[in-house]
Order: structure tokens, then sequence, then C-alpha cells
């Protein structure tokens, strides 16, 4: 799977850019705020159909990114696949600016071979994972950003998965706001009774399906980080579902949604009081972390800068290997990374990403690369949004 085109209009430094490519390495090289790291965010997009860095669909649309008073921007690739080429195209339209049009948020609409699609059949025709300096927070960061990681990851492999993480998070707003009702005396408690099937029947599919990816990625992340570190070191990832100590032993190691769910119920109705008392859901996958150790202690507490750095490119390395599983392998998107690596750990990097179609590399102009590395990619120059090819 490679991009043969890139097509973006108003995107947030890329006013017009239109950019043929080929399979291999691609290395763009540019100052600081040139729009490297823009370029990659845009294939994520394209592949994800969430931004990793915008808080608001708004923020992706360029300054002055208008039509007909109406700010957008259009994001546009052709893909090759092993089972035919494919179109892609995400459009980002914001509020009106006209006079008297009504207050609104910026939203995203899809478009698979120029046919109107939702974003569950639209995400995952292009696979990608992005590499970047802030992929640190895998390691010491918070649960969220680990249970992130995981949901880009299983998003774009299964589409059953990627629907039960949207309907949950939507269940979860109207279940929570029963709580809040049953703790201020309006409503009683038989209102949950509305949302707590359908709320664990999603979310034992989110917790099945990431059960089963962590035993899968325990394995490649281990392959990869003895790859990295000259098996000097041992990584350990383990899945640490937050329904209680009681019913998360019981949940097996290769699990399936039926198995799930009444342990999940059994959660809950365990939780209740507590749940009415606070309000939220204290219960599900949307509390779920994974623990990373390295040679038996905590990554996080006890790790170096330098020991952390090689476990989230493990993580990072695991999740391409994951998604290359009986499919094409995914485009790579690494983010000034390569600079950053000592001799040994860059060159482990390079040879870990040697089997995939298409890999993306951007550093800064003057960044110190091996001449071997710059000969084995073909090399453009970003500035001020605009790129060519050197």
């Amino acid at each position: 799977m490679h991009i043969r085109r890139l097509q973006l209009t108003g995107f947030r430094t890329y006013p017009k850019l239109d950019l043929a490519l080929d399979a291999g390495r691609l290395l763009f090289l540019g100052d600081n705020a040139q729009g490297k790291s823009n370029l990659l965010e845009a294939i994520y997009l394209l592949a994800s159909g969430r931004s990793v860095r915008a808080a608001n669909d708004g923020e992706l649309i360029g300054w002055g990114a208008e039509s007909e008073g109406q700010p957008f921007t259009r994001l546009q690739a052709d893909i090759a696949r092993r089972d035919g080429p494919i179109a892609l195209e995400t459009l980002v339209v914001g509020p009106s600016n006209a006079p008297g049009a009504p207050s609104t948020r910026a939203g995203k609409r899809f478009r698979v071979n120029g046919i109107p699609r939702r974003a569950i059949d639209f995400v995952g025709q292009l696979r990608a994972v992005l590499f970047t300096a802030d992929d640190l927070e895998l390691i010491s960061g918070p649960p969220a950003v680990r249970r992130a990681y995981l949901d880009a990851a299983l998003s774009q492999l299964d589409r059953a998965y990627y629907a039960a993480l949207q309907r949950y998070g939507r269940i979860m707003q109207q279940r929570n706001a029963s709580l809040r009702r049953i703790r201020e005396g309006i409503a009683g408690l038989d209102e949950l009774a509305l949302w707590d099937d359908s709320f664990t029947r999603e979310g034992a599919t989110i917790i099945a399906g990431r059960i089963n990816a962590v035993v899968r990625l325990a394995g490649l992340a281990a392959t990869a980080h003895g790859e990295l570190s000259g098996a000097l070191e041992a990584l350990e990832l383990a899945y640490e579902p937050q329904l209680g100590e009681e019913w998360s032993r019981l949940l097996p190691t290769q699990a399936t949604p039926a198995a799930v769910q009444p342990l999940f119920a059994a959660a809950l109705t365990a939780q209740r009081r507590r749940e009415t008392a606070a309000g939220v859901s204290l219960a599900g996958p949307h509390r779920d972390d994974i623990s990373i150790k390295l040679n038996g202690v905590a990554a996080a507490s006890f790790g170096s800068r330098a020991q952390i750095r090689t476990a989230a490119l493990a993580l990072r390395l695991a999740e391409a290997r994951l998604l290359m599983t009986n499919a094409d392998p995914p485009v790579l998107l690494l983010d000034d990374i390569v600079s950053e690596l000592d001799e040994s750990r860059r060159a482990s990097v390079l040879a870990g990403v040697s089997g995939f179609d298409q890999v993306w590399f951007t550093a800064t102009a003057n960044a110190s690369l091996p001449p071997g590395f710059r000969a084995s990619c073909r090399t453009y120059t970003v500035h001020a949004g605009s790129i060519t090819e050197t």
C-alpha cells in the first residue's frame, strides 16, 4: 500500500498542494514551522478520520481558506493497494461567515471513489502509523494516551470495533446524564436500565478487541524492543481492564464479546452506589490502561529517557506490524524521529521499517543524517507550505 498522489486545499499551512509520489522512502527536509508535521498529519487524517494534533476540526482549516464565505479544507489521495487503486477525500467545513448564519461547529465529510461514505466505511481504507516525538507519552503519559494508541490501530483494522467505540461514547454520555439526574433526585435507578444493556454490549466488544490485540502486540513489541535495544532488556505489555478486581480477573485471555458482557454487567451492578454518588460511569473501557514494564518494573517510573524512547518506538513498530497482518502493509510516517536517535537505535529503526511499501521521514534541513540513508530516499524540500523535489 502506498500513496500515489496527495492533494491538499486550504489545509493548515498548505493553500494548495498537488504532490505525485512513488513507493519507497520519502524524506522531507525543512526548517521548523514550514509544514513538515502538517503533511504527515494530513495523511494520518485520511487514514484514521481524525487529527492527532487538533483540538477541534476547525483548527485544520488554513487561514483564508474560504468558498463563498464558508471556510473549508479538502484532503485527497490516490492510494495503490493490492486489491486495486482507491481515491479518498476528506472535506472539513467550518461555520459560515455570512451575516446571520447559525453558529455551528466544523464537521468532516468523507468520500471513497467519489461516493459519500460514513466514517465507519472510510476509516481503514488507507492504513497508516504515525511516529512522533510526543510518543514518549505512550509510556509516561496518562492512560488516555494508551487507550488512544489501541483504538487508533483497532479502528483501522476492524470496522465493528470502530462502530462499537463510537456508539459506546454516545451511550456513555446519555448514561452519565441519567446518573446525574439520579444523584439530584429527579430520576430513579430504573432509568439506568434504558442504557445498561447497550452500554455493556458495546463496551464488551471494545474490551474483547483490546484484550486480544494486546496479546498480539505484546509479542510484536517484545520482538521490536529486542531489535532496538540489542536484547538488553525485556519489554512486557499487559491489558488492565477497569471492572474491579473481582470481575477483571475472570476475563479470558482470548476474549469474545459474549464472554465479556456478563462480567461487565456484574461490575456495573457492584459499582451502582458509587456511580450514582459520583454522577459518572466508573467501570468500563473508558478507564482501561496498558501496563508497560521493562525487566519486570514499571517503565514510566524507573526507565531512563533513552529506555522510554526505545519502548515507545517498539510500541509503534508493533502497531505497524499488527496492521500488516493479512493486509497491505501500512504507510509509515516518522516525524523528525531518525535524526534524534543514536547510531545504533537509528540503524535498528531503519531495519525495522524496511518491509513496508512507503515510509515518510521528516527532518530539519541541518539534521545530521547518514549519507547512506539520504541516498536511499527520494528527497523533498518543504518551505512555507510548498514542496519541491531535490
